[in-house]
């Protein structure tokens, strides 16, 4: 009897450490992923490209430098960022919101 009662709890350990995998490596891999397609995009910036910074800010790139951008945020203001504070890109929204407009009118 002891030997079937250490057979099934042999097949629980490999169900928890399954689901350990599932839970905590998928995920995690997924998040690399993304992480790199960012940095692929940012890393492909151009001037006049329209970007979101961590902080919420949105600018347009005007210039580069090593490891930064100067993102211009208003008429006669411009930052100098790093570029992993860039969390997200604008251009395909505004070309729908422009489209949208347009369509409006």
């Amino acid at each position: 009897m002891q030997t079937a009662a250490q057979g099934s709890a042999a097949w629980i350990w490999w169900i928890m450490l399954a689901f350990a995998f599932v839970v905590i490596f998928l995920p995690a891999r997924s998040q690399k992923k993304r992480e790199q397609e960012l940095q692929t995009k940012v890393n492909a910036l151009q001037k006049g490209d329209q970007i979101i910074l961590a902080n919420g800010i949105i600018g347009t790139v005007v210039g580069f430098k090593d490891n930064a951008l100067e993102v211009k945020v208003a008429e006669s203001v411009k930052l100098t960022v790093l570029k992993n504070a860039v969390v997200g890109f604008l251009n395909d929204r505004t070309a729908n919101a422009t489209t949208e407009q347009g369509g409006k009118k």
